[in-house]
Protein backbone atom coordinates (compact mmCIF):
# COMPACT_ATOMS: atom_id res chain seq x y z
CA UNK A 1 0.00 0.00 0.00
CA UNK A 2 1.09 3.74 -0.68
CA UNK A 3 2.27 5.66 2.32
CA UNK A 4 -0.77 8.21 2.15
CA UNK A 5 -3.20 4.82 2.10
CA UNK A 6 -1.27 3.42 5.02
CA UNK A 7 -1.83 6.95 6.95
CA UNK A 8 -5.32 7.26 5.82
CA UNK A 9 -6.05 3.58 7.26
CA UNK A 10 -4.33 4.41 10.52
CA UNK A 11 -5.74 7.74 11.18
CA UNK A 12 -9.10 6.17 10.55
CA UNK A 13 -8.31 3.44 12.70
CA UNK A 14 -7.04 5.37 15.19
CA UNK A 15 -10.10 7.74 15.73
CA UNK A 16 -12.30 4.63 16.28
CA UNK A 17 -10.55 2.69 18.74
CA UNK A 18 -9.14 -0.52 18.81
CA UNK A 19 -12.74 -2.17 19.12
CA UNK A 20 -15.55 -1.30 17.87
CA UNK A 21 -19.63 -2.38 18.06
CA UNK A 22 -20.68 -4.60 15.73
CA UNK A 23 -21.04 -3.61 12.63
CA UNK A 24 -24.28 -3.36 10.11
CA UNK A 25 -22.77 -1.82 7.06
CA UNK A 26 -23.28 2.16 6.46
CA UNK A 27 -25.66 4.63 7.52
CA UNK A 28 -27.26 3.86 3.72
CA UNK A 29 -27.42 -0.27 5.22
CA UNK A 30 -28.80 1.08 8.13
CA UNK A 31 -31.29 3.18 7.07
CA UNK A 32 -32.85 0.10 4.83
CA UNK A 33 -32.79 -2.26 7.62
CA UNK A 34 -34.95 -0.10 9.91
CA UNK A 35 -36.93 0.77 7.39
CA UNK A 36 -37.77 -2.53 6.17
CA UNK A 37 -38.23 -3.49 9.85
CA UNK A 38 -40.66 -1.14 10.45
CA UNK A 39 -42.64 -2.22 7.26
CA UNK A 40 -42.44 -6.17 8.06
CA UNK A 41 -43.90 -4.78 11.66
CA UNK A 42 -46.88 -3.73 9.56
CA UNK A 43 -47.29 -6.56 7.47
CA UNK A 44 -46.94 -9.21 10.11
CA UNK A 45 -49.93 -7.04 11.88
CA UNK A 46 -51.87 -6.62 8.50
CA UNK A 47 -51.07 -10.47 7.83
CA UNK A 48 -52.04 -11.69 11.26
CA UNK A 49 -55.53 -9.78 10.80
CA UNK A 50 -55.83 -11.97 7.45
CA UNK A 51 -55.25 -14.98 8.92
CA UNK A 52 -58.60 -14.78 11.14
CA UNK A 53 -60.49 -14.93 7.85
CA UNK A 54 -60.00 -18.53 8.42
CA UNK A 55 -62.81 -17.77 11.67
CA UNK A 56 -64.62 -15.37 10.05
CA UNK A 57 -65.14 -11.88 8.21
CA UNK A 58 -66.57 -10.76 11.44
CA UNK A 59 -63.21 -11.61 13.36
CA UNK A 60 -61.37 -10.07 10.29
CA UNK A 61 -62.99 -6.98 10.97
CA UNK A 62 -63.28 -6.82 14.77
CA UNK A 63 -59.70 -7.96 14.83
CA UNK A 64 -58.57 -4.85 12.56
CA UNK A 65 -59.88 -2.26 14.81
CA UNK A 66 -56.75 -3.07 16.95
CA UNK A 67 -54.33 -3.22 13.63
CA UNK A 68 -55.33 0.21 12.73
CA UNK A 69 -55.47 1.36 16.22
CA UNK A 70 -51.58 0.74 16.22
CA UNK A 71 -51.15 1.74 12.66
CA UNK A 72 -54.12 4.39 12.14
CA UNK A 73 -52.15 7.35 14.36
CA UNK A 74 -50.38 10.30 12.28
CA UNK A 75 -47.02 9.40 13.42
CA UNK A 76 -47.81 5.61 12.90
CA UNK A 77 -48.72 6.82 9.29
CA UNK A 78 -45.89 9.38 8.79
CA UNK A 79 -43.46 6.14 9.94
CA UNK A 80 -44.59 3.63 7.79
CA UNK A 81 -44.70 6.13 4.85
CA UNK A 82 -41.00 7.33 5.84
CA UNK A 83 -40.16 4.33 5.82
CA UNK A 84 -41.74 2.86 2.58
CA UNK A 85 -39.88 6.14 0.73
CA UNK A 86 -36.55 5.55 2.23
CA UNK A 87 -36.62 1.95 1.67
CA UNK A 88 -37.83 2.43 -1.85
CA UNK A 89 -35.23 5.15 -2.76
CA UNK A 90 -32.19 3.43 -1.31
CA UNK A 91 -32.62 0.45 -3.26
CA UNK A 92 -32.95 2.15 -6.27
CA UNK A 93 -29.98 4.30 -5.15
CA UNK A 94 -28.10 1.09 -4.39
CA UNK A 95 -29.40 -0.48 -8.07
CA UNK A 96 -28.24 2.37 -9.72
CA UNK A 97 -24.51 2.53 -8.10
CA UNK A 98 -24.20 -0.90 -9.71
CA UNK A 99 -21.25 -1.37 -12.42
CA UNK A 100 -22.53 -4.84 -13.03
CA UNK A 101 -25.97 -6.72 -13.57
CA UNK A 102 -24.25 -9.71 -12.17
CA UNK A 103 -24.71 -10.81 -8.69
CA UNK A 104 -26.13 -13.93 -6.29
CA UNK A 105 -29.11 -15.08 -7.14
CA UNK A 106 -30.17 -13.95 -4.02
CA UNK A 107 -29.58 -10.71 -4.16
CA UNK A 108 -30.95 -10.96 -7.94
CA UNK A 109 -34.62 -12.57 -6.58
CA UNK A 110 -34.74 -9.65 -3.70
CA UNK A 111 -34.20 -6.91 -5.99
CA UNK A 112 -36.51 -7.42 -8.86
CA UNK A 113 -39.48 -8.39 -6.09
CA UNK A 114 -38.27 -5.00 -4.40
CA UNK A 115 -38.95 -3.11 -7.94
CA UNK A 116 -42.17 -4.88 -8.49
CA UNK A 117 -43.85 -4.59 -5.08
CA UNK A 118 -44.24 -0.47 -5.18
CA UNK A 119 -46.13 -0.91 -8.68
CA UNK A 120 -48.65 -3.77 -7.52
CA UNK A 121 -48.73 -2.45 -3.87
CA UNK A 122 -49.63 1.16 -5.15
CA UNK A 123 -53.80 0.48 -5.57
CA UNK A 124 -54.07 -1.40 -2.39
CA UNK A 125 -52.74 1.77 -0.46
CA UNK A 126 -54.75 4.21 -1.74
CA UNK A 127 -57.87 2.47 -1.93
CA UNK A 128 -57.26 1.90 1.93
CA UNK A 129 -55.33 5.14 3.34
CA UNK A 130 -55.84 7.16 0.19
CA UNK A 131 -60.10 7.01 0.79
CA UNK A 132 -59.83 7.40 3.72
CA UNK A 133 -57.89 10.55 3.74
CA UNK A 134 -59.51 12.02 0.50
CA UNK A 135 -63.12 11.64 1.53
CA UNK A 136 -63.70 9.51 4.71
CA UNK A 137 -64.11 6.43 3.55
CA UNK A 138 -63.16 3.43 6.12
CA UNK A 139 -60.85 0.93 4.78
CA UNK A 140 -63.24 -1.69 6.35
CA UNK A 141 -62.61 -5.46 5.64
CA UNK A 142 -65.91 -5.95 4.16
CA UNK A 143 -64.95 -3.13 1.99
CA UNK A 144 -61.76 -4.15 0.60
CA UNK A 145 -62.75 -7.81 0.16
CA UNK A 146 -65.88 -6.50 -2.20
CA UNK A 147 -63.48 -4.70 -3.98
CA UNK A 148 -60.52 -7.30 -4.45
CA UNK A 149 -63.15 -10.41 -5.10
CA UNK A 150 -62.90 -12.29 -7.46
CA UNK A 151 -61.21 -9.81 -10.09
CA UNK A 152 -58.35 -9.11 -7.88
CA UNK A 153 -57.65 -12.36 -6.08
CA UNK A 154 -54.67 -13.11 -7.71
CA UNK A 155 -53.03 -9.78 -7.96
CA UNK A 156 -53.26 -9.74 -4.21
CA UNK A 157 -51.83 -13.20 -3.54
CA UNK A 158 -49.17 -12.68 -5.61
CA UNK A 159 -48.68 -9.73 -3.84
CA UNK A 160 -48.51 -10.74 -0.55
CA UNK A 161 -46.38 -13.62 -1.22
CA UNK A 162 -43.91 -11.14 -2.82
CA UNK A 163 -43.88 -8.88 0.38
CA UNK A 164 -43.05 -12.01 2.96
CA UNK A 165 -40.37 -13.48 0.39
CA UNK A 166 -38.43 -10.07 -0.28
CA UNK A 167 -38.79 -9.85 3.52
CA UNK A 168 -37.66 -12.90 4.78
CA UNK A 169 -34.93 -12.75 2.08
CA UNK A 170 -33.84 -9.18 3.84
CA UNK A 171 -34.07 -11.31 7.23
CA UNK A 172 -31.41 -14.09 6.24
CA UNK A 173 -29.02 -11.84 4.83
CA UNK A 174 -29.09 -9.94 7.76
CA UNK A 175 -29.30 -12.28 10.75
CA UNK A 176 -27.44 -15.05 8.79
CA UNK A 177 -23.87 -14.42 10.93
CA UNK A 178 -25.71 -14.63 13.89
CA UNK A 179 -25.37 -17.73 16.23
CA UNK A 180 -28.47 -17.48 18.06
CA UNK A 181 -30.31 -17.57 14.01
CA UNK A 182 -28.61 -21.04 13.29
CA UNK A 183 -29.68 -22.24 16.57
CA UNK A 184 -33.58 -21.24 15.66
CA UNK A 185 -33.29 -21.56 12.12
CA UNK A 186 -35.58 -24.33 11.82
CA UNK A 187 -38.37 -22.89 13.75
CA UNK A 188 -38.20 -19.82 12.42
CA UNK A 189 -38.11 -21.69 8.54
CA UNK A 190 -41.12 -23.34 9.47
CA UNK A 191 -42.87 -20.21 10.28
CA UNK A 192 -41.71 -18.36 7.45
CA UNK A 193 -43.53 -20.66 5.36
CA UNK A 194 -46.26 -21.22 7.26
CA UNK A 195 -47.70 -17.93 8.40
CA UNK A 196 -48.19 -16.50 4.98
CA UNK A 197 -50.07 -19.86 3.55
CA UNK A 198 -52.29 -18.93 6.42
CA UNK A 199 -52.40 -15.34 5.40
CA UNK A 200 -53.58 -16.58 2.52
CA UNK A 201 -56.19 -18.83 3.92
CA UNK A 202 -57.52 -16.34 5.52
CA UNK A 203 -58.60 -13.66 3.07
CA UNK A 204 -59.52 -15.78 0.38
CA UNK A 205 -61.32 -17.41 2.87
CA UNK A 206 -63.07 -14.73 4.35
CA UNK A 207 -63.79 -13.20 0.58
CA UNK A 208 -65.37 -16.02 -0.16
CA UNK A 209 -67.43 -16.10 2.37
CA UNK A 210 -68.58 -12.58 2.06
CA UNK A 211 -69.51 -12.90 -0.95
CA UNK A 212 -72.38 -15.11 -0.38
CA UNK A 213 -73.72 -12.33 1.54
CA UNK A 214 -75.69 -10.62 -0.93
CA UNK A 215 -77.41 -8.00 1.84
CA UNK A 216 -74.36 -6.11 1.68
CA UNK A 217 -74.11 -2.62 0.10
CA UNK A 218 -70.86 -1.32 -0.88
CA UNK A 219 -69.96 2.28 0.28
CA UNK A 220 -67.20 2.91 -2.29
CA UNK A 221 -68.77 4.91 -5.45
CA UNK A 222 -67.53 4.92 -9.32
CA UNK A 223 -66.57 8.43 -8.53
CA UNK A 224 -64.24 6.77 -5.69
CA UNK A 225 -63.03 4.39 -8.14
CA UNK A 226 -61.70 6.37 -10.28
CA UNK A 227 -60.15 8.77 -8.29
CA UNK A 228 -58.39 5.31 -7.11
CA UNK A 229 -57.13 4.72 -11.07
CA UNK A 230 -56.24 8.20 -11.79
CA UNK A 231 -54.16 8.37 -8.52
CA UNK A 232 -52.70 4.52 -9.64
CA UNK A 233 -51.76 5.76 -12.85
CA UNK A 234 -49.69 9.21 -11.73
CA UNK A 235 -48.05 7.47 -8.88
CA UNK A 236 -47.30 4.58 -11.00
CA UNK A 237 -45.66 6.72 -13.72
CA UNK A 238 -43.29 8.36 -11.39
CA UNK A 239 -42.37 4.67 -9.76
CA UNK A 240 -41.69 3.50 -12.98
CA UNK A 241 -39.60 6.80 -14.44
CA UNK A 242 -37.31 5.90 -11.36
CA UNK A 243 -36.85 2.35 -11.94
CA UNK A 244 -36.31 3.21 -15.58
CA UNK A 245 -33.85 6.13 -14.64
CA UNK A 246 -32.38 3.52 -12.17
CA UNK A 247 -31.85 1.20 -15.01
CA UNK A 248 -30.43 3.44 -17.21
CA UNK A 249 -27.74 4.58 -14.82
CA UNK A 250 -26.23 1.20 -14.74
CA UNK A 251 -26.64 0.71 -18.06
CA UNK A 252 -24.79 3.81 -18.76
CA UNK A 253 -22.08 3.09 -16.29
CA UNK A 254 -21.92 -0.63 -17.95
CA UNK A 255 -21.40 1.42 -21.72
CA UNK A 256 -18.94 3.91 -19.79
CA UNK A 257 -17.36 0.94 -18.60
CA UNK A 258 -16.74 -0.72 -21.76
CA UNK A 259 -15.50 2.56 -22.73
CA UNK A 260 -13.48 4.45 -20.42
CA UNK A 261 -10.20 3.96 -19.92
CA UNK A 262 -9.21 0.69 -17.87
CA UNK A 263 -7.09 0.12 -14.79
CA UNK A 264 -5.80 -3.57 -14.17
CA UNK A 265 -5.97 -5.83 -10.97
CA UNK A 266 -3.73 -8.12 -10.70
CA UNK A 267 -4.89 -11.43 -8.67
CA UNK A 268 -2.75 -14.15 -7.13
CA UNK A 269 -0.81 -16.14 -9.98
CA UNK A 270 -0.60 -12.95 -11.89
CA UNK A 271 -4.46 -13.15 -13.40
CA UNK A 272 -5.32 -9.39 -14.30
CA UNK A 273 -8.11 -8.32 -15.26
CA UNK A 274 -9.06 -5.07 -16.60
CA UNK A 275 -11.89 -2.33 -15.76
CA UNK A 276 -12.84 1.11 -15.39
CA UNK A 277 -12.93 3.13 -12.41
CA UNK A 278 -15.40 3.16 -10.02
CA UNK A 279 -16.41 -0.22 -9.45
CA UNK A 280 -15.57 -2.13 -6.17
CA UNK A 281 -13.08 -4.83 -5.96
CA UNK A 282 -15.73 -6.97 -5.81
CA UNK A 283 -17.96 -6.11 -8.22
CA UNK A 284 -14.94 -6.14 -10.83
CA UNK A 285 -14.29 -10.20 -9.22
CA UNK A 286 -18.06 -11.21 -10.41
CA UNK A 287 -17.97 -9.15 -13.55
CA UNK A 288 -14.68 -11.25 -14.48
CA UNK A 289 -16.04 -14.09 -13.19
CA UNK A 290 -13.06 -14.18 -10.11
CA UNK A 291 -14.33 -16.25 -7.50
CA UNK A 292 -14.73 -14.10 -4.22
CA UNK A 293 -16.29 -14.76 -0.87
CA UNK A 294 -18.90 -11.93 0.21
CA UNK A 295 -21.03 -13.45 3.04
CA UNK A 296 -23.15 -10.72 3.35
CA UNK A 297 -23.51 -9.70 0.00
CA UNK A 298 -21.52 -6.92 -0.09
CA UNK A 299 -23.10 -4.88 2.40
CA UNK A 300 -19.91 -4.05 4.51
CA UNK A 301 -21.35 -6.43 7.87
CA UNK A 302 -18.49 -9.01 7.46
CA UNK A 303 -15.16 -9.14 6.84
CA UNK A 304 -15.04 -11.83 4.35
CA UNK A 305 -14.55 -10.29 1.16
CA UNK A 306 -11.19 -8.85 2.98
CA UNK A 307 -8.01 -8.19 0.40
CA UNK A 308 -4.75 -7.79 1.12
CA UNK A 309 -3.01 -5.00 -0.67
CA UNK A 310 0.35 -5.92 -2.40
CA UNK A 311 0.89 -2.55 -4.37
CA UNK A 312 -1.08 0.41 -5.91
CA UNK A 313 0.63 3.04 -8.28
CA UNK A 314 -1.50 6.10 -7.04
CA UNK A 315 -3.17 6.97 -3.67
CA UNK A 316 -6.36 4.79 -2.51
CA UNK A 317 -9.63 6.30 -1.79
CA UNK A 318 -9.92 7.02 1.70
CA UNK A 319 -12.15 3.79 3.91
CA UNK A 320 -15.63 4.94 4.88
CA UNK A 321 -17.06 4.28 8.43
CA UNK A 322 -18.45 0.83 7.96
CA UNK A 323 -15.44 -0.30 6.25
CA UNK A 324 -13.41 1.23 8.86
CA UNK A 325 -15.56 -0.49 11.70
CA UNK A 326 -14.95 -3.93 10.47
CA UNK A 327 -11.55 -3.88 10.06
CA UNK A 328 -11.06 -2.22 13.36
CA UNK A 329 -12.92 -5.01 15.00
CA UNK A 330 -11.00 -7.46 13.52
CA UNK A 331 -7.64 -5.59 14.19
CA UNK A 332 -6.65 -5.95 10.89
CA UNK A 333 -3.37 -4.87 9.56
CA UNK A 334 -2.96 -1.72 7.83
CA UNK A 335 -2.70 -2.95 4.27
CA UNK A 336 -5.99 -4.81 4.32
CA UNK A 337 -9.39 -3.26 2.91
CA UNK A 338 -12.83 -4.89 2.47
CA UNK A 339 -13.91 -5.50 -1.17
CA UNK A 340 -16.88 -4.86 -1.72
CA UNK A 341 -15.86 -1.30 -0.05
CA UNK A 342 -12.59 -0.57 -2.07
CA UNK A 343 -13.04 1.61 -5.67
CA UNK A 344 -9.51 1.84 -6.97
CA UNK A 345 -9.42 4.41 -9.54
CA UNK A 346 -5.66 3.06 -10.58
CA UNK A 347 -3.92 0.04 -11.34
CA UNK A 348 -3.47 -2.39 -8.31
CA UNK A 349 -2.20 -6.17 -6.96
CA UNK A 350 -4.50 -7.60 -4.57
CA UNK A 351 -4.62 -10.68 -2.72
CA UNK A 352 -8.05 -12.36 -1.74
CA UNK A 353 -7.50 -13.06 2.30
CA UNK A 354 -10.49 -15.72 2.33
CA UNK A 355 -10.39 -18.16 0.27
CA UNK A 356 -13.56 -18.65 -2.19
CA UNK A 357 -13.09 -22.18 -3.06
CA UNK A 358 -15.00 -22.11 -5.90
CA UNK A 359 -17.98 -20.11 -7.53
CA UNK A 360 -20.72 -21.89 -5.48
CA UNK A 361 -19.64 -20.94 -2.54
CA UNK A 362 -18.69 -16.99 -3.30
CA UNK A 363 -21.99 -16.63 -4.75
CA UNK A 364 -24.21 -19.06 -2.57
CA UNK A 365 -22.08 -19.02 1.00
CA UNK A 366 -23.51 -22.13 3.20
CA UNK A 367 -26.33 -21.18 5.53
CA UNK A 368 -24.37 -22.48 8.18
CA UNK A 369 -22.52 -19.45 9.57
CA UNK A 370 -19.87 -21.55 11.31
CA UNK A 371 -18.77 -22.66 8.09
CA UNK A 372 -16.83 -19.08 7.73
CA UNK A 373 -16.52 -18.19 11.56
CA UNK A 374 -18.66 -16.29 14.04
CA UNK A 375 -17.20 -14.03 16.42
CA UNK A 376 -18.04 -14.32 19.19
CA UNK A 377 -16.97 -13.63 23.47
CA UNK A 378 -17.15 -16.93 25.09
CA UNK A 379 -15.83 -18.89 28.04
CA UNK A 380 -12.82 -21.41 27.13
CA UNK A 381 -12.75 -24.29 29.82
CA UNK A 382 -9.14 -26.57 29.57
CA UNK A 383 -9.45 -29.82 31.84
CA UNK A 384 -6.21 -31.78 31.87
CA UNK A 385 -5.07 -35.29 33.53
CA UNK A 386 -2.00 -34.71 35.70
CA UNK A 387 0.91 -37.27 34.89
CA UNK A 388 -0.85 -39.07 32.30
CA UNK A 389 2.30 -39.71 30.91
CA UNK A 390 4.03 -41.95 34.12
CA UNK A 391 0.76 -43.65 33.89
CA UNK A 392 0.74 -45.23 30.44
CA UNK A 393 4.78 -46.14 31.24
CA UNK A 394 3.88 -47.99 34.45
CA UNK A 395 0.58 -49.85 33.77
CA UNK A 396 -1.02 -52.22 30.93
CA UNK A 397 -2.04 -49.88 27.55
CA UNK A 398 -5.54 -51.83 27.64
CA UNK A 399 -6.13 -50.68 31.29
CA UNK A 400 -4.66 -46.94 30.40
CA UNK A 401 -7.16 -46.95 27.38
CA UNK A 402 -10.06 -47.95 29.69
CA UNK A 403 -9.20 -45.57 32.33
CA UNK A 404 -8.98 -42.65 29.66
CA UNK A 405 -12.51 -43.45 28.04
CA UNK A 406 -14.14 -43.64 31.19
CA UNK A 407 -12.55 -40.43 32.31
CA UNK A 408 -12.85 -38.49 28.71
CA UNK A 409 -16.82 -39.74 29.07
CA UNK A 410 -17.14 -38.32 32.38
CA UNK A 411 -15.56 -35.00 31.67
CA UNK A 412 -17.70 -34.46 28.97
CA UNK A 413 -20.84 -35.69 30.17
CA UNK A 414 -20.55 -33.09 33.21
CA UNK A 415 -19.30 -30.05 30.92
CA UNK A 416 -22.30 -31.05 28.38
CA UNK A 417 -24.78 -30.95 31.68
CA UNK A 418 -23.90 -27.70 32.14
CA UNK A 419 -24.41 -26.38 28.92
CA UNK A 420 -20.79 -26.53 27.88
CA UNK A 421 -19.81 -27.32 23.93
CA UNK A 422 -17.07 -30.55 23.87
CA UNK A 423 -14.68 -28.59 21.41
CA UNK A 424 -12.42 -31.45 21.06
CA UNK A 425 -9.79 -34.47 22.94
CA UNK A 426 -6.26 -34.02 22.71
CA UNK A 427 -4.79 -37.14 24.50
CA UNK A 428 -5.71 -36.79 28.21
CA UNK A 429 -7.01 -32.98 27.90
CA UNK A 430 -10.64 -31.44 27.16
CA UNK A 431 -11.14 -28.34 25.82
CA UNK A 432 -14.57 -26.66 26.18
CA UNK A 433 -16.90 -23.35 25.02
CA UNK A 434 -18.96 -22.23 27.17
CA UNK A 435 -21.08 -19.06 26.07
CA UNK A 436 -22.65 -20.07 22.35
CA UNK A 437 -26.28 -20.30 23.03
CA UNK A 438 -26.66 -18.75 26.50
CA UNK A 439 -25.62 -15.12 27.87
CA UNK A 440 -22.19 -14.53 29.30
CA UNK A 441 -23.33 -14.13 33.03
CA UNK A 442 -24.87 -17.10 33.19
CA UNK A 443 -22.57 -18.91 30.96
CA UNK A 444 -19.81 -18.11 33.53
CA UNK A 445 -22.17 -19.27 36.15
CA UNK A 446 -22.26 -22.96 34.05
CA UNK A 447 -18.60 -23.38 33.39
CA UNK A 448 -17.79 -22.71 37.28
CA UNK A 449 -20.23 -25.52 38.00
CA UNK A 450 -18.80 -27.86 35.35
CA UNK A 451 -15.89 -27.23 37.04
CA UNK A 452 -17.22 -28.45 40.23
CA UNK A 453 -19.10 -31.48 38.77
CA UNK A 454 -15.49 -32.25 37.33
CA UNK A 455 -13.77 -32.60 40.73
CA UNK A 456 -17.13 -35.00 41.84
CA UNK A 457 -16.19 -37.01 38.34
CA UNK A 458 -13.08 -37.94 39.04
CA UNK A 459 -13.36 -38.05 42.89
CA UNK A 460 -15.95 -41.09 41.86
CA UNK A 461 -12.85 -42.50 39.49
CA UNK A 462 -10.87 -42.63 42.20
CA UNK A 463 -12.72 -45.05 43.94
CA UNK A 464 -13.31 -47.43 42.12
CA UNK A 465 -10.26 -46.93 39.48
CA UNK A 466 -8.89 -50.54 40.69
CA UNK A 467 -6.05 -51.95 42.53
CA UNK A 468 -3.53 -51.65 39.60
CA UNK A 469 -3.57 -47.76 40.20
CA UNK A 470 -2.11 -46.66 43.62
CA UNK A 471 -1.81 -43.05 42.66
CA UNK A 472 -5.24 -41.17 42.65
CA UNK A 473 -5.96 -39.31 39.53
CA UNK A 474 -5.42 -35.61 39.42
CA UNK A 475 -6.63 -32.56 37.17
CA UNK A 476 -5.89 -29.26 36.36
CA UNK A 477 -8.49 -26.68 34.99
CA UNK A 478 -7.94 -23.51 33.30
CA UNK A 479 -11.02 -21.00 32.31
CA UNK A 480 -10.96 -17.84 30.74
CA UNK A 481 -13.30 -15.67 28.96
CA UNK A 482 -12.51 -13.63 25.88
CA UNK A 483 -13.31 -12.97 22.16
CA UNK A 484 -12.87 -15.90 19.93
CA UNK A 485 -14.07 -17.02 16.45
CA UNK A 486 -15.71 -20.17 16.18
CA UNK A 487 -15.75 -22.08 13.20
CA UNK A 488 -15.70 -25.09 11.86
CA UNK A 489 -12.47 -25.83 10.80
CA UNK A 490 -12.09 -28.73 8.30
CA UNK A 491 -15.05 -28.16 6.50
CA UNK A 492 -14.25 -26.95 3.31
CA UNK A 493 -16.01 -28.27 0.11
CA UNK A 494 -19.13 -29.02 2.37
CA UNK A 495 -21.41 -26.57 1.55
CA UNK A 496 -24.03 -26.13 4.50
CA UNK A 497 -22.50 -29.05 6.48
CA UNK A 498 -23.02 -29.61 10.35
CA UNK A 499 -20.90 -32.67 10.67
CA UNK A 500 -17.64 -30.91 11.58
CA UNK A 501 -17.58 -29.53 15.17
CA UNK A 502 -17.19 -26.01 16.31
CA UNK A 503 -13.93 -25.09 17.52
CA UNK A 504 -13.08 -21.88 18.79
CA UNK A 505 -10.30 -19.92 17.42
CA UNK A 506 -8.34 -16.96 19.50
CA UNK A 507 -6.19 -15.44 22.22
CA UNK A 508 -8.77 -16.78 24.60
CA UNK A 509 -7.92 -20.26 23.56
CA UNK A 510 -4.20 -19.42 24.20
CA UNK A 511 -4.70 -18.13 27.91
CA UNK A 512 -7.25 -20.58 28.68
CA UNK A 513 -4.42 -23.24 28.37
CA UNK A 514 -1.99 -21.55 30.26
CA UNK A 515 -3.54 -21.06 32.95
CA UNK A 516 -4.31 -24.70 33.08
CA UNK A 517 -0.61 -25.04 33.51
CA UNK A 518 -0.36 -22.54 36.04
CA UNK A 519 -2.33 -25.29 38.15
CA UNK A 520 1.17 -27.51 38.49
CA UNK A 521 2.82 -24.07 39.50
CA UNK A 522 0.53 -23.29 42.11
CA UNK A 523 -0.22 -26.85 43.26
CA UNK A 524 -4.08 -26.42 42.86
CA UNK A 525 -6.93 -27.83 40.94
CA UNK A 526 -8.14 -24.76 39.01
CA UNK A 527 -6.77 -21.78 37.77
CA UNK A 528 -9.60 -19.12 36.97
CA UNK A 529 -9.37 -15.02 35.55
CA UNK A 530 -11.04 -12.37 37.29
CA UNK A 531 -13.13 -12.16 34.19
CA UNK A 532 -14.78 -15.02 34.91
CA UNK A 533 -15.74 -14.10 38.00
CA UNK A 534 -16.55 -10.92 37.35
CA UNK A 535 -19.01 -12.25 34.45
CA UNK A 536 -20.55 -14.71 36.76
CA UNK A 537 -20.98 -12.20 39.56
CA UNK A 538 -19.59 -14.35 42.46
CA UNK A 539 -16.24 -14.24 44.51
CA UNK A 540 -14.26 -17.49 45.68
CA UNK A 541 -13.72 -16.73 48.99
CA UNK A 542 -10.82 -18.87 50.28
CA UNK A 543 -9.50 -19.05 46.73
CA UNK A 544 -5.58 -17.38 46.42
CA UNK A 545 -5.16 -14.89 44.10
CA UNK A 546 -2.37 -13.85 42.11
CA UNK A 547 -0.87 -11.81 39.30
CA UNK A 548 0.72 -13.64 36.36
CA UNK A 549 2.31 -12.58 33.40
CA UNK A 550 1.92 -15.30 30.94
CA UNK A 551 4.33 -16.08 27.60
CA UNK A 552 3.86 -13.43 24.70
CA UNK A 553 2.09 -11.27 27.13
CA UNK A 554 3.41 -7.85 28.61
CA UNK A 555 0.36 -7.07 31.17
CA UNK A 556 -0.36 -9.14 34.20
CA UNK A 557 -3.47 -10.80 34.26
CA UNK A 558 -4.94 -11.50 37.97
CA UNK A 559 -6.03 -15.34 38.07
CA UNK A 560 -7.88 -17.52 40.81
CA UNK A 561 -6.35 -20.33 42.05
CA UNK A 562 -8.69 -23.18 44.07
CA UNK A 563 -7.23 -26.64 45.45
CA UNK A 564 -9.89 -28.35 45.40
CA UNK A 565 -12.82 -27.73 42.79
CA UNK A 566 -15.79 -29.64 44.60
CA UNK A 567 -15.31 -27.10 47.34
CA UNK A 568 -16.72 -24.56 44.87
CA UNK A 569 -20.25 -24.71 45.93
CA UNK A 570 -19.26 -24.03 49.29
CA UNK A 571 -17.24 -20.71 48.08
CA UNK A 572 -19.75 -19.03 45.72
CA UNK A 573 -20.87 -16.45 48.00
CA UNK A 574 -22.15 -13.91 45.15
CA UNK A 575 -19.71 -11.19 46.24
CA UNK A 576 -18.25 -9.06 43.38
CA UNK A 577 -14.77 -9.14 42.32
CA UNK A 578 -12.35 -6.62 42.69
Amino acid sequence: MSDTGSGQAKTARRQTGRRGPVSFGGWRNRLRLWSGLVMLAFCLSHFSNHVLGIVSVEAMDKASHWHYALWGSPFAVGLLALSALVHVVLALWKTSRRRTLKMPAGEFVQLVLGLYIPWTLTPHVIATLGLKNAFGVIPTYPQMLTLLWPGGALTQSVLLVVVWVHAMIGLHFWLRTYPLYRRLFPGLAAFAVVFPLLALWGWIEGARRHALDTTYQLKVTQTHLDWVYTLTDQIRAIIFAFVILSIAIVLFRILLHGLSPKITVTYPGNRQVRAAPGASILEISRMNGVPHMAVCGGRARCSTCRIRILSAQEHLPEMGAAETTVLTRISADEDVRLACQLRPTSDIRIEPLVPAGNTVFASRPPTDAYHWGVERHVLVMFVDLRDFTSLTENHLSYDIVHLLNRYLDAVSSAIRAEGGHVDKFVGDGVMAIFGMDTALPEAARAALAACRQTGDVIADLNRDRGPQFSNPLRIGIGLHAGPAILGRIGSAGETGSTSTPITALGDVVNTASRLEAENKRLGTELCVSAAVLDLAGCALAGACSDEIVLRGKSEPLKVFAVRDVRTLAAVMDGAPVK
